[in-house]
Protein backbone atom coordinates (compact mmCIF):
# COMPACT_ATOMS: atom_id res chain seq x y z
CA UNK A 1 0.00 0.00 0.00
CA UNK A 2 1.61 3.48 -0.98
CA UNK A 3 1.31 6.19 1.50
CA UNK A 4 2.36 9.69 0.30
CA UNK A 5 5.44 8.21 -1.34
CA UNK A 6 6.22 5.65 1.80
CA UNK A 7 5.96 1.98 1.47
CA UNK A 8 3.67 -0.06 3.59
CA UNK A 9 0.60 0.57 6.19
CA UNK A 10 -0.72 3.58 7.70
CA UNK A 11 1.17 4.04 10.95
CA UNK A 12 -1.81 4.97 13.64
CA UNK A 13 0.29 7.78 15.19
CA UNK A 14 0.69 9.04 11.49
CA UNK A 15 -2.52 8.84 10.42
CA UNK A 16 -3.39 10.91 13.86
CA UNK A 17 -0.70 13.36 12.85
CA UNK A 18 -1.91 14.20 9.70
CA UNK A 19 -5.42 14.27 10.64
CA UNK A 20 -4.28 16.98 13.32
CA UNK A 21 -2.70 19.07 10.63
CA UNK A 22 -5.60 18.86 8.29
CA UNK A 23 -7.72 20.41 11.25
CA UNK A 24 -4.67 22.74 11.96
CA UNK A 25 -4.92 23.86 7.83
CA UNK A 26 -9.06 24.23 8.39
CA UNK A 27 -8.47 26.48 11.49
CA UNK A 28 -6.18 28.96 9.31
CA UNK A 29 -8.41 28.86 6.45
CA UNK A 30 -11.73 29.27 8.57
CA UNK A 31 -9.43 32.06 10.29
CA UNK A 32 -8.59 33.73 6.97
CA UNK A 33 -12.18 33.45 5.15
CA UNK A 34 -13.78 35.74 7.87
CA UNK A 35 -13.62 39.23 7.29
CA UNK A 36 -12.44 41.70 9.71
CA UNK A 37 -14.37 43.41 12.14
CA UNK A 38 -13.29 46.59 10.17
CA UNK A 39 -14.94 45.44 6.89
CA UNK A 40 -18.17 44.54 8.73
CA UNK A 41 -18.47 48.30 10.69
CA UNK A 42 -17.52 49.80 7.38
CA UNK A 43 -21.21 47.68 6.12
CA UNK A 44 -22.75 48.70 8.98
CA UNK A 45 -22.38 52.39 7.95
CA UNK A 46 -23.09 52.12 4.74
CA UNK A 47 -26.48 51.10 5.79
CA UNK A 48 -26.57 53.64 8.38
CA UNK A 49 -25.74 56.10 5.37
CA UNK A 50 -28.43 54.46 3.75
CA UNK A 51 -31.20 55.36 6.22
CA UNK A 52 -29.30 59.01 6.20
CA UNK A 53 -30.24 59.42 2.82
CA UNK A 54 -33.76 59.56 3.38
CA UNK A 55 -33.35 63.19 5.11
CA UNK A 56 -31.28 64.48 2.58
CA UNK A 57 -34.27 66.38 0.23
CA UNK A 58 -33.08 67.01 -3.30
CA UNK A 59 -29.80 65.06 -2.49
CA UNK A 60 -31.91 62.17 -1.62
CA UNK A 61 -30.61 59.89 -4.68
CA UNK A 62 -27.00 60.65 -4.72
CA UNK A 63 -26.93 59.54 -0.95
CA UNK A 64 -28.65 55.95 -1.72
CA UNK A 65 -25.98 55.69 -4.86
CA UNK A 66 -23.19 56.55 -2.22
CA UNK A 67 -24.08 54.76 -0.06
CA UNK A 68 -24.79 51.46 -2.28
CA UNK A 69 -21.64 51.93 -4.05
CA UNK A 70 -19.83 52.12 -1.21
CA UNK A 71 -21.32 48.81 0.40
CA UNK A 72 -20.58 47.06 -3.25
CA UNK A 73 -17.38 48.66 -2.95
CA UNK A 74 -16.46 47.04 0.23
CA UNK A 75 -17.79 43.12 -1.01
CA UNK A 76 -15.43 43.82 -3.90
CA UNK A 77 -12.54 44.31 -2.00
CA UNK A 78 -12.67 41.31 0.38
CA UNK A 79 -11.28 39.11 -1.85
CA UNK A 80 -8.54 40.81 -1.33
CA UNK A 81 -8.46 41.54 2.02
CA UNK A 82 -9.41 38.20 3.50
CA UNK A 83 -7.26 36.93 0.42
CA UNK A 84 -10.17 33.71 -0.44
CA UNK A 85 -13.03 33.80 -2.32
CA UNK A 86 -14.96 32.14 0.37
CA UNK A 87 -17.84 34.12 1.85
CA UNK A 88 -20.96 33.63 4.25
CA UNK A 89 -23.60 33.39 1.80
CA UNK A 90 -22.03 30.79 -0.66
CA UNK A 91 -19.67 29.23 1.34
CA UNK A 92 -21.78 28.87 5.08
CA UNK A 93 -25.34 27.23 5.13
CA UNK A 94 -25.67 28.12 8.57
CA UNK A 95 -24.76 31.73 7.56
CA UNK A 96 -27.45 32.10 5.58
CA UNK A 97 -30.11 32.90 8.40
CA UNK A 98 -28.66 35.53 10.34
CA UNK A 99 -27.70 36.77 6.83
CA UNK A 100 -31.91 36.80 6.04
CA UNK A 101 -32.61 38.37 9.60
CA UNK A 102 -29.87 40.83 9.02
CA UNK A 103 -31.64 41.94 5.61
CA UNK A 104 -35.25 41.69 7.16
CA UNK A 105 -34.29 43.17 10.08
CA UNK A 106 -32.43 46.54 8.37
CA UNK A 107 -35.04 47.04 6.20
CA UNK A 108 -38.18 47.10 8.48
CA UNK A 109 -35.92 49.34 10.92
CA UNK A 110 -35.34 51.21 7.88
CA UNK A 111 -39.30 51.63 6.70
CA UNK A 112 -40.08 52.33 10.30
CA UNK A 113 -37.80 55.02 10.18
CA UNK A 114 -38.64 56.51 7.06
CA UNK A 115 -42.44 56.30 7.87
CA UNK A 116 -41.58 58.35 11.32
CA UNK A 117 -40.05 60.91 8.86
CA UNK A 118 -42.34 60.97 5.97
CA UNK A 119 -45.99 60.69 7.25
CA UNK A 120 -45.28 62.03 11.08
CA UNK A 121 -42.50 64.84 10.23
CA UNK A 122 -40.08 63.26 12.87
CA UNK A 123 -37.10 64.02 11.36
CA UNK A 124 -34.48 62.69 14.49
CA UNK A 125 -36.15 59.72 14.03
CA UNK A 126 -33.46 59.09 10.99
CA UNK A 127 -30.58 59.24 13.29
CA UNK A 128 -31.73 56.13 15.53
CA UNK A 129 -32.90 54.31 12.68
CA UNK A 130 -29.89 54.98 11.16
CA UNK A 131 -27.70 53.57 14.18
CA UNK A 132 -30.19 50.71 15.03
CA UNK A 133 -29.94 49.25 11.05
CA UNK A 134 -26.09 49.80 10.76
CA UNK A 135 -25.82 47.65 14.41
CA UNK A 136 -28.17 45.04 13.20
CA UNK A 137 -26.10 44.98 9.93
CA UNK A 138 -22.85 44.54 11.95
CA UNK A 139 -24.09 41.97 14.71
CA UNK A 140 -25.67 39.46 12.26
CA UNK A 141 -22.58 40.41 10.04
CA UNK A 142 -20.43 39.19 12.80
CA UNK A 143 -22.21 36.42 13.17
CA UNK A 144 -22.54 34.85 9.33
CA UNK A 145 -18.46 35.70 9.91
CA UNK A 146 -18.40 33.55 12.41
CA UNK A 147 -20.73 31.01 11.01
CA UNK A 148 -18.63 30.92 7.84
CA UNK A 149 -15.16 30.24 9.93
CA UNK A 150 -17.27 27.69 12.02
CA UNK A 151 -17.91 25.49 8.79
CA UNK A 152 -14.70 25.97 7.25
CA UNK A 153 -13.33 24.82 10.50
CA UNK A 154 -15.63 21.63 10.94
CA UNK A 155 -14.86 20.59 7.12
CA UNK A 156 -18.58 21.47 6.00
Amino acid sequence: MENGGHQGPVDRDDAKSQLDLLAADRGLSGARAAAPWWLIVLQGASVAGFALSFGLGNWQSAGFVVSALFFVGLRMIRPAVTRTHAEPWSRSRSAVLPGLIQMAASAGIIAIGVIAYDRFGLAWALWPTALIAGGTTVVFGIMMERALTRDIVEGI
